[in-house]
């Protein structure tokens, strides 16, 4: 009882569909009382409609028209947009406002420079030359707006 607790709890909250068939197997082989549950083979080939059962397609509108009494009509014409095409539009539309914005977002920081709007000119610290083991290195400046504290990172130039 406590495992198959266990077992819904599992299934609930992890979504992957291996996942979930794989727990579903492990846990029937194992548990009397979920397997004493399960119907026969024969009952649930039972369930299954046959395509024989059907009959002829072309005339099931009308029968399910002539049988709920409903005028007689043609079923619509099934829309020219199925669900996997409007996944690739929202994708390729998202993919395309991205990349503009990375774009737009790259043209401000060219046009910004080193000591554009983005990077405001320190007034109080300069920083003349650094070394870093004996070799000329590269630096980061960054101060906070508003703050008087400066961080200095300094690596060796390539």
């Amino acid at each position: 009882m406590a495992s198959c607790r266990t077992v819904e709890f599992l299934y609930r909250a992890i979504p992957l569909r291996v996942f979930r068939d794989l727990l579903i197997r492990i846990h029937m082989e194992g548990c009397e009382r979920c397997r004493a549950r399960l119907v026969s083979p024969e009952v649930a080939r039972g369930l299954f409609v046959r395509a024989d059962d059907v009959g002829p397609v072309d005339e099931l509108w009308r029968r399910l028209s002539a049988e709920t009494g409903l005028p007689q009509a043609s079923p619509e014409k099934p829309a020219a947009w199925n669900g996997a095409a409007w996944r690739w539009a929202t994708a390729a539309a998202m993919a395309l406002v991205v990349a503009v914005t990375g774009f737009w977002l790259l043209d401000r920081i060219e046009k910004a420079g080193p000591g554009g709007p983005l990077a405001p000119a320190e007034e109080g610290f300069r920083l003349g030359y650094v070394k870093v083991g004996g070799a000329p290195a590269q630096t980061f400046v960054y101060q906070p707006l508003g703050s008087d504290t400066v961080f200095v990172w300094a690596h060796r130039a390539p």
